[in-house]
């Protein structure tokens, strides 16, 4: 019988120990305090398939450090499910970024709270498995047929233009009703929080990694580059620094994302001179205001 290692944190006692004693033949379980160094630390060396926060009366502040830590569950693949009555799921909905991608509501029988977990680890591995079989990196949310751009796509593009340089390079411009957003991030969680705060007034495009985003902008025009700061093989500040060389990509304004409370990043973000800088979690009035300072 397969057996998945589940990180646990929260206030419920009760339902922490319902892990360990009733459902220790399925789940490798560890548990964490709700502080975010001691949660990254258990991402790093437990290495969990799912992180369970079991919730009991939490305050405003350990939900926060909640959704700062989904970041880092994003980053590493690793779901977000919570367990609680309504009243706590419903309360950590309205912090920004804390949105469980597993709800279970109480009350449940044990066993079916842990089928549903099994079920949902394997979905989510499924998942996994299929996107890394797909060649899609890059999404383009528009109401026309061309809604997705791949690779493929744009390297057949781009390797046109290298082939007969003096044709020059027709990039894609936007709608003047509804300007371009491109987020950069390696946490589709981030994309998918922006592009449900942004959807309804922007088009939102988002990359995964600086090379895709660069690749990305050789054929689209944005108003806007929403850029994490902490990403693998090429960060923020790598691309920033390849945009500012470009003579068309250097006046488009570029806003860093950065942890919450990460002071020392924040003063090497602006050193940089970028046109603002949000922390995350994005909360929604910030980001739309960023926004508006640049693009309305």
């Amino acid at each position: 019988m397969t057996t998945y290692k589940v990180l646990l944190a929260g206030n419920s006692r009760k339902l922490i120990s319902n892990f360990f004693l009733q459902m220790d033949s399925t789940f490798e379980c560890v548990t964490s305090s709700v502080i975010y160094d001691d949660l990254k630390n258990h991402i790093k060396y437990f290495k969990p398939d799912i992180f369970i926060f079991c919730m009991r009366s939490e305050t405003r502040d350990d939900l926060v450090t909640i959704a700062s830590f989904h970041d880092v569950l994003g980053k590493n693949d690793i779901p977000f499910g919570a367990i609680g009555d309504a009243a706590s799921l419903e309360y950590a909905s309205k912090i920004p970024n804390c949105v469980p991608e597993l709800s279970i509501r109480l009350p449940i029988s044990t066993p079916d709270m842990e089928d549903t977990i099994v079920r949902f680890i394997r979905e989510h591995r499924a998942r996994l498995s299929s996107e890394a079989d797909s060649p899609l990196s890059v999404a383009l949310d528009t109401n026309a047929s061309n809604a997705f751009d791949t690779l493929a796509q744009l390297d057949a593009i781009i390797d046109n233009v290298e082939k007969e340089p003096e044709k020059g390079l027709e990039r894609q411009t936007q709608s003047p009703d509804r300007p371009r957003i491109l987020v950069v991030d390696d946490a589709t969680i981030i994309h998918k929080t922006i592009k449900g705060y942004l959807d309804s007034r922007y088009e939102v495009a988002t990359a995964i990694s600086g090379k895709i985003a660069l690749r990305f902008l050789k054929t689209k025009e944005v108003s806007l580059i929403l850029l994490d700061y902490e990403m693998p093989d090429m960060n923020g500040p790598a691309v920033l620094e390849e945009l500012r060389k470009d003579p068309y990509l250097s006046s488009i304004p570029v806003v860093f994302l950065t942890g919450i409370n990460d002071t020392e990043k924040i003063k090497n973000a602006l050193a940089l001179k970028p046109q603002g800088y949000l922390l995350k979690p994005v909360d929604r009035e910030s980001l739309l205001a960023k926004i508006r300072e640049f693009v309305d």
